[in-house]
């Protein structure tokens, strides 16, 4: 034994004992069994480490899935392409609502729902996302849907001017201010400095759509007005006006200095959807009118009338209510929580009649661009077929009126269609309408009601080739300066006129045709895979066009609104 502190005999410097071979085999044996019983407690110790480190991470990753996977539920950022089909009954009634962009997604997730109530109405709800400008310029026919959610009362004036209606502004269920997104950096890089007069037309590009087709814009412009110089008012504008479209996209902001005019709602929505790409919220000082976002029943059916009435009531229920506050909304039950990052104090500040200074709209269309189109429709047979949609001609003619009243008020169309011998005499082309300015109620109503009147000439092969050459010599003679002219040709499919224009020749006359002094470019939208690709690439490419194709004809209308000039 040994006191403490002590050391053992076998250590001491006293002479050893002979082990023999049997003792020291036992001593081996133990010394192997410490050394396996320490290796064995450090495995312990090391399996426990890499368990919870494992657990840490699953519950990390589970979190964040969880995160991501429940924002994605609480803030709906797509737009169902099919209309849920009613739990309540077999054969439900269709009702199209036409919605403006940044709600759509929660009304899509709202009519979702309802369906799957016991009690839902027998209804399936098609949700169209469609800019408010652009529903308030096709009432008329075609592109008349059976419901409208607005985003602005201004619109409904626009529409009763086109449409000849007498439509009346409904109360608002949900309304979203007005802000600037840009990316975090450059929203701090901006100290105290929150004011319209600090963030527009000055050293921070901030994106600001067409205030003739956008609210967020004639919101913002009406209130900065009284606060930016003249002069800043005008860099503003004379840079903005040329490639501004009826909305803004925040596609590259993240990595860009600049920032975008954007309503909360819209900013919540990106944010959502682009969790690698957050932007901060910039709330100016004055505040600016907020979207106003209210249902307008439109059908004269009874029955879908009480239908889209049931909408708006789910609309207004505490369920939707928050589906909406979480979407960046505010409800009269509630507002939502401020974005994060967010400089500055949110605040609806101004009057929401959509009025621009005249000062400000006549220098922005002044400083617009400027296009004229000849747009020549495909009426031939092919048209009449049916899609799970409805037939090729009714897509078009919702396409047509939905492009045509979404283009800037400055722009200036005729209309014409196409199918052998469609002419009064017996050409394969007809002039619809004469050019005249889109900014004209009488004349986007000439257009829808044109449009709408389209089944009345269709039949027959295509007269392709023959039109192109006619239509070309009527845009060239009717060359506007300062103007970009375009030709614009829809097309189902090929040429099927044997009798007329070759290809070869329809080329050669183009060429003989084209002046330099007085350009027309042509475009041809192929719709649906069915046009002869490479002879109209052959085409364009001697007026220096483009050839557009859409997979299917329901993708027209976008590819269409950008040929025009949208």
């Amino acid at each position: 034994m040994t006191e403490s502190g002590g050391s053992d005999p076998e250590d001491s410097g006293a002479p050893r004992r002979r082990i023999g071979p049997y003792e020291q085999s036992l001593r081996e044996s133990r010394e192997r069994a410490v050394a396996a019983e320490r290796e064995h407690a450090r495995r312990r110790r090391r399996t426990r480490a890499v368990a919870a480190g494992v657990t840490l991470v699953l519950v990390g990753g589970l979190g964040y899935g969880a995160y991501r996977y429940v924002g994605q539920r609480e803030v709906p950022t797509t737009v169902p392409t099919v209309a849920a089909q009613p739990t309540s009954c077999a054969h439900p009634v269709k009702v199209r609502v036409a919605v403006a962009p940044a709600i759509a997604p929660v009304v899509g997730a709202a009519a979702t729902s309802l369906a799957k109530r016991p009690d839902a109405p027998c209804a399936a709800y098609t949700i169209d996302s469609e800019e408010p400008f652009s529903v308030a310029g096709s009432l008329l026919g075609a592109g008349r849907p059976d419901a409208w959610i607005t985003d602005s009362a201004v619109w409904v004036g626009r529409a009763n001017a086109v449409s000849r209606s007498n439509l009346v502004p409904a109360a608002p269920f949900a309304t979203s201010p007005v802000l600037v997104a840009m990316n975090d950096e450059a929203a701090a890089a901006l100290g105290s400095r929150l004011g319209w007069a600090d963030l527009l037309g000055g050293s921070v590009a901030v994106r600001v759509p067409d205030p003739n087709r956008s609210a967020i814009a004639r919101n913002v412009l009406g209130v900065a007005a009284s606060s930016l110089p003249a002069a800043r008012m005008r860099s503003l504008v004379t840079t903005s006006a040329p490639t501004a479209g009826g909305g803004v996209t925040l596609e590259g902001l993240a990595r860009a200095r600049g920032g975008a005019v954007v309503s909360q709602a819209q900013l919540v929505g990106w944010n959502a959807a682009h969790p690698e790409e957050p932007l901060a919220a910039v709330a100016p000082a004055e505040g600016a009118p907020a979207l106003e976002y209210s249902l307008l029943p439109l059908t004269t059916d009874a029955a879908k009338a009480r239908l889209v009435t049931a909408l708006g009531s789910y609309l207004a229920t505490a369920e939707t209510q928050k589906l909406l506050q979480d979407s960046g909304f505010r409800t009269a039950s509630g507002n939502p929580k401020d974005p994060s990052p967010l400089y500055g104090q949110i605040r609806v500040g101004g009057h929401a009649d959509g009025a621009l200074p005249p000062g400000v709209a006549s220098l922005w269309n002044a400083s617009s661009r400027k296009t004229q189109a000849l747009l020549a429709v495909d009426v031939s047979g092919s048209m009449l077929e049916r899609t799970d949609k409805g037939t090729r001609l009714a897509i078009v003619q919702k396409s047509t009126v939905r492009a045509l009243a979404a283009v800037s008020p400055t722009a200036i169309a005729s209309l014409w269609v196409y199918s052998l011998h469609v002419g009064s005499r017996a050409d394969d082309f007809r002039q619809l309408t004469d050019y005249a300015g889109l900014g004209v109620a009488k004349s986007l109503t000439a257009l829808d009601a044109a449009v709408t009147g389209l089944d009345t000439y269709v039949g027959g092969g295509s007269g392709l080739y023959d039109t192109i050459a006619a239509a070309y010599d009527r845009a060239k003679g009717a060359w506007r300066p300062g103007f970009t002219n375009t030709l614009v040709v829809v097309a189902d499919g090929p040429n099927e006129d044997d009798y007329g224009l070759t290809l070869d020749l329809l080329k050669k006359r183009l060429a003989a045709a084209k002046d330099p002094g007085r350009p027309v470019r042509v475009v041809v939208l192929g719709i649906g895979g069915r046009a002869d690709a490479a002879a109209m690439r052959q085409v364009v490419t001697v007026t220096g066009g483009e050839y557009v194709s859409t997979e299917t004809v329901e993708d027209l209308q976008p590819a269409l609104a950008k040929a025009l000039g949208g």
